[in-house]
Parts: C-alpha cells; structure tokens; sequence
C-alpha cells in the first residue's frame, strides 16, 4: 500500500489524538451509549469523508471470450483507492436512515476502466479511469450501536447507483443501477473522550452487491469481447470514516 496513502488516512487521527484527547481514560465495558433523540421526518443530516480501498471481483472474476481468438480469460479482481462523500440523515421511522453519497477513483490506471476491466490497449484507445459515481437510497440498522456497548454497528443499504454504462443495450453514458451493501462500523476510537473528534472516528466495511445494469452472460462488451458467465460484481471496501460535520444530537 503507498506510503501516501497510509500517511493520508492515518494523519488526521494523530492530529485529533494530540489537539483533544489528552486525558483519556478508558471507556467502561458497561456504559451504553446515548440513544439517538427523536426528530420530525428527517433529522440533522451528517457528513463523512470516506477514504479506503475498494477490491473487486471479490469472489473471482468473470470469464470472458475473444470473439477474434476465440481464448478465454478470467478476468482479475483489481485494488484502487477510492474516496467517498457521504451524507446521511435519521429518520423519525426507527432505524431507518437515508442516504447520499459520491465515490471517485482518484487514483485509477488510465490504462485500465474500473468498471468494465477493459485495457487501453483492447479498446483501441486511452481510458478516463477517474469519474465519480453517485448513490442514493435507504438504510436500515441491523445491529445498532447501542447493543454493541457503542463499539460497533451494522447496517443494510439499497440504494440507486448512477454510474458508468456497461450493458450493450445502454443507450447513455451513465446507467441506474440497484446496488445493495452490508456496511460495518468498528468503532475503534471509542475509548477517547466523547467530546473528541477522534471519538466519532470509526473503520468501516462494506461488502458491496451491484445487482443490475452490469454484463451478463452473453453479453458482448465492448464489440469483440463475449461475456462467457455474468461479470460476478461483487466488491469490499474498506477504510476510515472521518466526520466532516458536528455530532448530531
């Protein structure tokens, strides 16, 4: 992993640690924390910067022909930064919550598309591997903090993701598609004082589940290219959640 990214994940926490968590005390097993106050319809919405790492192809890629050749290939899982802009608000409906959000590759190859796994070279020309993609949806607390003693949560998403076509049908360069993830908070900070901002820190997993709108079986994409078993996209990303705004109350 680069060195820049591990320093650019890891320099915030230590800046906090220093500025506001002198003092610290370790945070008692047994104290539950806070309930979440009621609100009419929709609460104070929250903002998180999300950077992490995105695996695809997560249980093996999927198998595609050459129509020219005729040879088979696997096609691999690959590792990219991603940074994500979440925004999220409660609900007066318990443990629903609705949400927001845009991904960007920062770092992607402009050798090789992040969501088709096509080269440069197989496409006859260079790939803009860095657009931002956009979610919007519902969630719904499976595992609350609360019934973890506030050290972890877990959560059902199923959202509405815009990204990149890759159907042979798609008739726009950017598609609908259902996508549907188990997103997992370790609250690893929580032992620091409330009032810190490392305190709100957390490490986050989503496994990630894009259910249509990718190739199936039979598909060919691009021209030339047959989709011999569906592009199999599921996806885990992992990384720290850095809130931007104040704690909601």
């Amino acid at each position: 992993m680069p060195s820049r990214f591990i320093a650019f994940m890891i320099a915030p926490c230590l800046a906090a640690q220093l500025c506001g968590a002198q003092g610290i005390r370790r945070r008692s097993r047994e104290r539950q924390p806070a309930p979440p106050h009621p609100c009419h319809v929709l609460c104070v919405p929250s903002v998180a910067l999300m950077p992490g790492v995105i695996r695809t192809h997560l249980f093996r890629g999927p198998l595609v022909r050459s129509l020219a050749t005729g040879a088979e290939q696997r096609l691999p899982s690959t590792s990219d930064f991603e940074l994500i802009v979440a925004v999220a608000a409660r609900t007066a409906l318990p443990r629903l919550s609705l949400f927001g959000s845009v991904q960007w590759l920062p770092n992607a190859s402009e050798q090789r598309n992040p969501f088709t796994l096509y080269t440069a070279s197989e496409l006859g020309e260079a790939v803009r591997a860095n657009a931002p993609t956009v979610t919007m949806g519902a969630s719904v607390a499976v595992l609350p903090a609360a019934q973890t003693h506030g050290w972890f949560d877990l959560a059902a998403n199923v959202g509405d993701l815009y990204s990149q076509a890759a159907r042979p049908t798609d008739k726009s360069a950017y598609t609908h598609k259902l996508d549907l993830d188990l997103v997992a908070h370790l609250h690893a900070f929580a032992w620091t004082p409330d009032a810190t901002w490392l305190h709100r820190v957390t490490v986050f997993s989503i496994l990630d589940y894009v259910a249509t709108g990718l190739p199936e079986a039979g598909d060919e994409v691009p021209v030339g290219r047959l989709f011999v078993s569906g592009a199999r996209p599921t996806a885990l990303i992992t990384g720290l959640s850095l809130p931007v705004t104040p704690p909601t109350p």
